[in-house]
């Protein structure tokens, strides 16, 4: 007869006196049904040092796991021999433990295996140990490709100098990068997680439609958020942001739990806009309005005076023999005369006049809510604040330089803008006839 073989020792099996055998059969089934890879080993020593070990037993999910079959009696080198060299760090773990060492948990990269695990380790006797594993080479290679795309994201709003938030609206928290911080003035440490914050840093005239754009996109009346606006920078002074953002999740109801946006400083080409928006309204040498905004104004107004019965008055002005200036000191003293206009003007009139240069050495005044001889006196004060000017020059006497200035006043309902200006500019014919350096005025009922 053939003797039986012998069953390889399992980390279950039960000193001599130790429980029933029903015990041990529920262990091993266990064991033979666990998921996780399960080795039972001793471990071998040369010089007090860990050299290699000996598998006494490996349950079905090891050979699953790390694709070795038929290791038991087997030593890890025979098995694996590049293990003892590549892997020195995991021989220590497991000497350490297996001289009745404390159990460890660890995750580590095998070279000798191209894999990574998970492990727990412990000491069942002295100089065996028993490890439990998982291979996660997977799991590290998806957590390692997500890191790489966020290291990615990072650069790109870094890159990009975008400010990036992530609002939680279940727990009311709000992630934001260091850029969000650091284009109003802020460092990382000084942001705190709340919309709070953010609302608090938004223009007080601006803060009213930026919650309401935020909201018609989490009620879901709108599918994106996407304004510009003013936020305040930690030095007092004003960044335009451009906002945009969407929903990200919504729970079974359908209700918003978390939206995600950028922010983009857009200060600079809000500066240039006004600028050539400032520059297509005003006279490039004068500082006031052109011809086409001043119309565009002066016909408000109009509307206006008309809406609620208001008195409303003209004035046209002309630099008195401005050709002989330019003739005698040159363009670059004319322009200096007109600029002179432009500003005494500015200083003598209110706010809400509305000054503009016609063309060449005219220009024309729009008085609010003025009647004919308020219009006059204002008139007669410019006109004798022009006249005690003085344009010095680098060399010889300063020059001096008078205007004509012709009044009129709106007389009816049916006065428009270009019924004014011919009004007016009749009077300043009427003043230019008479002498110059004066005013003359037309109702309207001349």
């Amino acid at each position: 007869m053939t003797a039986p073989a012998e069953r390889a020792p399992s980390p279950t099996d039960p000193a001599p006196d130790a429980g029933p055998p029903e015990a041990r059969a529920v262990l091993d089934g266990l064991l033979e049904h666990l998921l996780n890879g399960v080795s039972y080993c001793r471990m071998e020593y040369v010089d007090g040092q860990p050299s290699d070990f000996l598998f006494l037993y490996t349950n079905p999910a090891f050979h699953t796991q790390t694709g070795l079959a038929d290791v038991r009696g087997k030593h890890v080198s025979e098995v694996v021999p590049t293990l003892p060299q590549t892997d020195s760090a995991l021989l220590e773990v497991f000497g350490r433990v297996a001289r009745s060492g404390p159990p460890e948990t660890f995750v580590m990269f095998v070279k000798s295996m191209a894999q990574w695990f998970s492990v727990s380790v412990y000491c069942p006797q002295p100089e065996h140990f028993v490890a439990l594993f998982d291979v996660i080479t997977e799991r590290k290679q998806a957590e390692a490709a997500l890191e790489e795309r966020a290291k990615q994201l990072r650069f790109v709003l870094e890159g990009a100098e975008l400010g990036f938030w992530d609002w939680d609206i279940a727990a009311g928290k709000v992630e934001r990068n260091p850029q969000w911080g650091h284009m109003l003035g802020y460092t990382f440490d000084e942001l705190e997680h709340t919309a709070q914050q953010w609302s608090d840093f938004v223009h007080p005239n601006d803060r009213e439609r930026a919650w309401a754009s935020i909201f018609d996109v989490v009620e879901g009346r709108s599918k994106a958020h996407k304004l510009e606006y003013r936020m305040l920078h930690k030095d007092g002074s004003i960044r335009w942001i451009l906002d945009q953002a969407e929903v990200m999740q919504r729970d079974e109801h359908g209700k918003a739990t978390r939206m995600c946006g950028t922010h983009t400083d857009i200060t600079e080409r809000k500066i240039l806009e006004e600028e050539l928006l400032r520059q297509a309204h005003v006279d490039y040498l004068t500082g006031v309005y052109n011809r086409r905004h001043f119309m565009e104004r002066a016909e408000h107004e109009l509307s206006r005076a008309h809406r609620y019965g208001n008195p409303l008055s003209m004035l046209m002005l002309d630099i008195d023999h401005f050709k002989l200036i330019n003739d005698r000191y040159g363009h670059k003293v004319g322009d200096t005369v007109l600029k002179a206009v432009a500003d005494l003007s500015h200083a003598t009139f209110r706010d809400v006049d509305i000054l503009g240069r016609l063309g060449g050495e005219e220009f024309a005044v729009l008085l609010p809510e003025t009647n004919q001889q308020a219009a006059l006196d204002a008139a007669e004060r410019l006109r004798e604040t022009i006249a005690n000017a003085r344009i010095p020059l680098t060399e010889g006497l300063p020059v001096t330089f008078s205007v004509s200035i012709g009044v009129s006043s709106m007389g009816s309902p049916e006065d428009n803008i270009d019924v004014l200006l011919n009004r007016a500019d009749r009077a300043l014919y009427e003043a230019k006839g008479g002498g110059r350096n004066r005013v003359c005025g037309k109702d309207g009922e001349e």
